[in-house]
């Protein structure tokens, strides 16, 4: 297969999808990839970013197109081009990286390209297992609203497989920033997930609720053992506003599966007071600030 030049790989990427045609398309992923990973290995990181972002682009199309097997291969492109960055200590393309993964999936999912979105589900887990104690809070959050947004676009478009994977990978999350006392972060993630599950007991997906109930109690459970106190109410308030969704769209295995988690925290000796309504805004607030980012 040819080489192509940066400003060629370019032109072929947008001009192979408005074609739909997918071998150039591959042609000009490939000559990309190698591109940003030679600005990685030469320390020439603003320029590797710019060469992630035509990556992105060129594959957001392709998802617009419903050419699969292209956005498939530009997110697998993307998560090596992840770990060379991570390798390389350049946190500043390797966001880059990740964020595009979890945009294309979300893509994929509002394009009802289902492996298109479990494999970015599946490839933001890995980046975030490079090294999960140490990702900042900027990061964590980001991959957190990145999941939820892939599970609600997949929500919206009948996926419940794509919710699932979705729901797994913040439930993850949740966990492992609880097991770190990280309570911001633990909160975020508890907020993000009664979102996912809003919108799916709106779609009547019984089992991906339950599945979501399930997760907002484990990170409970962890939260309360940690002395999380604002993330052991949110974890109860979430399941509150999940058991009356569930209820009201007759979800009769949400239902019990919700009230059994609800019994979980029955013990727990945290109140309500306006101070932690005013800390669950504030940490609202900063997830707007983060989403907007994206």
């Amino acid at each position: 297969m040819i080489t192509l030049n940066e400003a060629e790989a370019v032109e072929v990427s947008i001009s192979a999808v408005e074609e739909g045609d997918e071998d150039r398309a591959f042609q000009a992923l490939d000559s990309l990839t190698g591109i940003a990973a030679d600005f990685l290995s030469e320390n020439e990181e603003a320029d590797a970013k710019r060469v992630i972002q035509s990556i992105e682009s060129a594959a957001q199309a392709a998802a617009e197109r419903e050419m699969e097997l292209v956005t498939i291969n530009s997110i697998l492109s993307l998560g090596k081009l992840a770990r060379s960055a991570a390798d390389k200590g350049f946190e500043s393309a390797l966001g880059k990286a990740f964020i595009a993964i979890g945009k294309l999936g979300e893509a994929s999912a509002a394009n009802s390209l289902e492996a298109g979105s479990k494999v970015a589900a599946t490839t933001l887990m890995e980046i975030w297992n490079f090294f999960p104690e140490q990702w900042d809070q900027e990061k964590i959050i980001a991959f957190s609203l990145l999941y939820k947004e892939i599970g609600i676009s997949a929500a919206k478009n009948d996926m419940e497989d794509v919710v699932l994977s979705a729901v797994t990978g913040l439930g993850e999350i949740g966990k492992k920033i609880a097991a770190r006392k990280l309570e911001i972060e633990t909160v975020s993630s508890l907020l993000l997930l009664e979102e996912i599950g809003k919108r799916v007991a709106e779609s009547y997906f019984d089992g991906a609720l339950s599945s979501t109930a399930l997760s907002i109690e484990e990170i409970g459970k962890l939260s309360a053992r940690n002395g999380l106190s604002d993330a052991v109410l949110q974890c109860q308030w979430a399941l509150e506003t999940l058991r009356v969704q569930a209820e009201e769209k007759l979800l009769h295995n949400s239902s019990i599966v919700i009230e059994l988690a609800l019994d979980s925290f029955t013990d727990t000796n945290y109140a309500d007071s306006e101070e932690n309504i005013e800390k669950i805004q504030e940490i609202k607030t900063l997830l707007e600030k983060i989403q907007s980012t994206l």
